[in-house]
């Protein structure tokens, strides 16, 4: 979470959670919130995590949450998936996200996405204005071998 852009600044932090269906290492967020992380992608990356509802606060009744996963450059914001966590999840629900299209070569004398730094957005609201807590559960960018080691070469060659 360091050097990620927090709104609201102060309501994220690291927890570990466990559900009936297992324990993931967490980022705990208040809703609504945004998390957002800016990195080059690598080739035939995608988003993955888990989502589950956190304890209600104090005096509050359960609600149910709308989870967001999109990409900026900084000029426009493209949603990629959306999940609706509602109290009665009592299991981690799978987030996936395709961002291949925001690495390699592309054919077009403008268009490099290999040069760009994308912001990965994490975006949680309140369905029904009713604040909540939301689970990020193990957020990862996987890629395949061969695209990993491209991703760390481009990087160093980056610096």
């Amino acid at each position: 979470m360091n050097g990620a852009d927090k709104r609201p600044p102060a309501g994220f932090s690291l927890t570990e959670h466990r559900l009936d269906d297992g324990t993931h290492a967490a980022i705990a967020a208040v809703v609504p919130s945004r998390l957002t992380v800016t990195l080059p992608l690598p080739r035939h990356g995608v988003f993955h995590g888990f989502a589950a509802l956190g304890d209600a606060p104090a005096g509050a009744r359960p609600a149910g949450v709308r989870l967001r996963v999109g990409v900026s450059d900084h000029r426009i914001y493209e949603g990629l998936t959306e999940l609706v966590v509602t109290p009665g999840d009592r299991a981690w629900k799978e987030l996936r996200a395709d961002l291949s299209a925001y690495a390699g070569w592309k054919w077009s004398l403008f268009y490099r996405p290999d040069t760009i730094s994308w912001s990965v957005v994490l975006a949680a609201d309140a369905l029904d204005g009713v604040p909540a807590t939301i689970l990020w559960g193990a957020p990862e960018i996987l890629t395949d071998t061969q695209s990993a080691r491209e991703y760390v070469a481009r990087r160093q060659r980056l610096r």
